[in-house]
């Protein structure tokens, strides 16, 4: 338990030394969101090129994990949305609402938590459900909500401002710039 215990509370120690700073107004009223955009635009993106450009397809060919975690992702997300739809809600609305609620949250917490509790053995799945979340997940998600608040009906022009809104999001393009990285054999400077 204890062990357990100090694993865990830096990590939470420092989630809860942020939402303190955060009702007391220390870092000022817009801390939250600029710091939100700093992790969306460069520290999140920076891990993820960083960790695809020194990975190979072999340490990141794991099947049964790949499927197991994709079709939960999926499962959940088509179940919220599903029921969000239902209930008559917009559907931008509703794929925010199914993204929330399939969004594991490997990011932000699960490489540090994995890190701490299984050591470096947990990077490789760690990435893989990383990589499954901000290419796979989010792009559904991105793509249903840009869709839905789209007044462009015509396919081909909608399909394309949806596609522009994907490749502009450095959640996917980090990644997939760092696997093409990766394939050219370079090794990053130091």
């Amino acid at each position: 338990m204890f062990a357990a215990l100090q694993i865990l509370f830096p990590v939470f120690g420092l989630m809860l030394s942020g939402f303190l700073c955060g009702k007391r107004g220390v870092l000022g009223p817009t801390a939250a969101s600029e710091l939100n955009k700093f992790v969306v635009w460069l520290a999140l993106p920076a891990l993820l090129f960083d960790i695809m450009a020194k990975s190979s397809w072999s340490e990141l060919y794991l099947p049964g994990f790949i499927a197991t975690f994709s079709l939960t992702c999926a499962a959940v997300f088509a179940l919220v949305l599903a029921c969000g739809l239902l209930r008559g809600r917009h559907l931008a609305d509703a794929s925010i609402d199914a993204l929330a609620a399939s969004y594991p949250n490997t990011g932000y917490v699960g490489f540090p938590l994995c890190l701490l509790v299984f050591g470096s053995a947990s990077r490789t799945p760690t990435t893989i459900a990383t990589i499954l979340v901000t290419c796979v997940l989010f792009g559904i998600g991105i793509a249903l909500t840009e869709a839905g608040l789209q007044v462009e009906r015509k396919p081909h022009r909608l399909a394309a401002k949806v596609l522009m809104s994907l490749l502009r999001n450095p959640l996917i393009v980090a990644p997939i710039l760092g696997a093409l990285f990766a394939a050219t054999k370079l090794a990053l400077p130091k």
